[in-house]
């Protein structure tokens, strides 16, 4: 008998799912697009984008103690649905190949470290990605999108001939040596579709009932059953809620599993939808709450005897061990949680859970569809992919570093290490320096080590951002680094420790610009230093950009009627995606107001005067606030100094430009990896 786990019990204990056990109850989730990442090219080797790169992705995963890992997101064909605009055709017919070599490679990776290798298959159905390429889409119903483009409606001889490509395309996983798929019922998706009457409209025995809406999937799932049997673990996802006017509900997804539950091994309960990725929590934010879906996989679980995983803002290994030992779910399934720290099962297993970088929610890596609030000139379809905001060495498709830990040599010697600001970018190259032998002084000249980051104390919706900059400073005090707290480092101490390796991490400034009176409004860091006191009923924020909207919120959720002014034609501009929207209604939905197109031209103690539209127009409030944004602190005099000396000098994070924290942690990581 396995010995229990003295942490996290019930995390830790195996799971029999069909005629598989897996070894413990945490599922690495299909991650976006890392199969259109893997196999493109044709060469194994590792560039951002390559096989090798979504290979070693998927190996940080398994080698992290994941029990099953799923590579997602794979169509089954594009004869009837289409696929995402960048992936590859693929024979699933044909066991020949570079892809499907790479495909049992990497089958065979993960199961060697006792993981359970699972594919996801899903058809977009109408949900196109892309526009005008003259391509029909299929769905339940024929009718002309809000694109443009033709759907036409999927014929009887049709369906049957899809359900084939998607037993096609198990065959050609399982023949490649993984065990068994999730297919994608949920999030708007084809299945989905069919059994939305929002989407489903047709008068045969595919629409009209709710069991005639299902009989897409359940034919579906027997069909692959039967093809593939008993051994191979099918597992469907399903959103528990769209949270959509009109769309699906908890009760349609106990009933919907209840249809599937014959053909299947595990239920995998999501929520939302496709076409409202923020609003429908199919991503979660920072003003979602964590585990969102966990009282939702309860219910359906109280109604199935199949087990049933959860996905959705789960990031802390406390939470998962409570869902599994109050029995509501069996199993915990996390997607971005293992882009911000992949050993998350491993450090909690061996009591290390302090250590584990808690994903933050931030959308970095995945900014999700944009067009809920946008304007049309500030409308991006989806913005660019990006790495993780705490983990500085994501193995993740769309990340770029420019250091790779493989090909750094070895420091020659330990150097002398000066870093210069306490920040999160501060603390993490003095982590890494630490870690490479290297003799580290850190120096920072307020009175405690975070930096800017320290108004996360004052705030809950930034406790994800509080709890990583803790995490910070705790590893930096594990490490044998001088810290010097109330040390403001100048040209002549530079010159006095004589460095072999200097780091500037000083950071930002607030941005003051030269507006009448001005010096009238408190800034928005001060705000947050004296914890929300003395602001009054009544607040305007100067600054509609990230900062201003954020700050705003923090007003709001105290209970302070906060209006924002905005020089641009919307809020947030420099932003875009699914945490913009997030922002944004919790500004609107909470009674928060705003002007945008309004140039501030006066301040006063208690009034704003602005140019709107060719009109003057004058607010009233107890207190101005500041947010117009940061730029960045000077610090050429100490790089100067240190290049006197010869010492080479990295400029990281905001000293460079204001931006991200993830920026500060890349460029601190960066930086350090190149002190050799």
């Amino acid at each position: 008998m396995a010995e229990t786990n003295k942490y996290f019990p019930h995390l830790f204990s195996p799971l029999k799912v069909g005629t598989k056990t897996i070894k413990n109850r945490i599922e690495a989730a299909p991650a976006l697009f890392a199969f259109l990442h893997f196999i493109e090219g044709t060469a194994f080797h590792y560039e951002p984008g390559s096989p090798e790169r979504a290979f070693r992705m998927l190996e940080a995963k398994a080698a992290g103690g994941a029990g099953s890992v799923v590579l997602g997101e794979l169509s089954p064909n594009h004869t009837y649905c289409k696929r995402f605009p960048f992936e590859p055709d693929i024979d699933f017919n044909s066991r020949e190949g570079e892809i499907f070599e790479i495909m049992k490679k990497t089958a065979a990776m993960i199961k060697s470290y006792g993981s359970l290798p699972l594919g996801e298959l899903l058809s977009l159905g109408e949900i196109k990605s892309d526009i005008g390429d003259g391509w029909h889409a299929k769905g339940p119903d024929a009718k002309v999108l809000e694109d443009g483009t033709i759907q036409d409606a999927f014929t009887k001889e049709e369906i049957q001939e899809h359900i084939q490509e998607y037993i096609d395309a198990c065959k050609w996983f399982r023949d490649a040596g993984w065990e068994g798929i999730i297919i994608h019922c949920g999030h708007g998706w084809l299945p989905a579709q069919f059994l939305s009457p929002m989407f489903n409209h047709r008068t045969d025995e595919y629409g009209g009932s709710f069991e005639n809406r299902a009989r897409f999937t359940t034919e579906l799932l027997a069909a692959v059953r039967e093809a593939l049997g008993p051994d191979f673990l099918i597992e469907i996802r399903v959103s528990g809620s769209e949270h959509l006017k009109g769309g699906l509900e908890l009760e349609d997804a106990v009933q919907y599993c209840k249809l599937c539950e014959p053909y299947i091994d595990m239920i995998h309960v999501s929520c939302g939808h496709y076409l409202m990725s923020s609003r429908s929590w199919e991503f979660t934010t920072p003003y979602a709450p964590h585990g969102a879906n966990i009282e939702n996989a309860a219910v359906i679980k109280q109604n199935v005897s199949v087990p049933v995983t959860v996905v959705g803002g789960i990031n802390s290994p406390e939470q998962a061990e409570e869902a599994i030992a109050a029995g509501k779910v069996d199993m915990v399934s996390m997607g971005r949680q293992f882009f911000a720290d992949p050993a998350f099962p491993n450090k909690a297993m061996t009591g290390h859970a302090d250590e584990i970088r808690r994903c933050l929610r931030c959308a970095r890596c995945y900014p999700g569809p944009s067009g809920e609030h946008e304007t049309e000139k500030w409308t991006i379809k989806f913005p660019p992919l990006d790495s993780c905001t705490i983990n500085p060495y994501t193995v993740w498709p769309a990340s770029h570093h420019k250091v790779l830990p493989e090909d750094m040599p070895e420091p020659e010697a330990s150097r002398k290490v000066l870093i210069v600001g306490g920040g999160c970018g501060g603390m993490q190259a003095a982590i890494t320096a630490a870690d490479r032998g290297h003799q580290v002084i850190l120096c920072e000249k307020g009175d405690a080590l975070g930096g800017l980051i320290n108004f996360t104390d004052h705030t809950d919706h930034k406790v994800d951002i509080r709890n990583f900059k803790n995490l910070l400073v705790r590893e930096v005090e594990k490490r044998p680094v001088d810290v010097r707290l109330h040390c403001e480092v100048t040209p002549e101490m530079i010159r006095e420790i004589r460095p072999d390796a200097v780091i500037l991490a000083v950071g930002s400034d607030d941005l003051i610009l030269p507006i009448e009176g001005i010096e009238n409004a408190v800034t928005a860091m001060d705000v947050y230093n004296h914890d929300f006191k003395n602001l009054g009923k009544k607040v305007i924020v100067l600054g509609g950009g990230l900062v201003g909207c954020e700050a705003a919120a923090d007003y709001i959720d105290h209970g302070i009627d906060t209006t924002i002014v905005e020089m641009q034609e919307c809020l947030m501009p420099e932003t875009t995606g699914l945490y913009r929207t997030a922002v944004h209604d919790f500004i609107d939905k909470n009674g928060g107001k705003y002007e945008v197109n309004a140039k501030v031209v006066k301040v006063g103690k208690d009034f704003v005067t602005a140019q709107q539209n060719g009109k003057e127009i004058t607010l009233h409030a107890d207190t101005v606030v500041n947010a117009m944004g940061r730029r960045a602190h000077p610090a050429e005099e100490l790089k100067k100094a240190a290049e006197e000396l010869g010492a080479p000098v990295w400029s990281i994070g905001d000293c460079v430009k204001a931006r991200q924290i993830g920026d500060s942690v890349r460029e601190g990581w960066t930086a350090a990896m190149q002190i050799v």
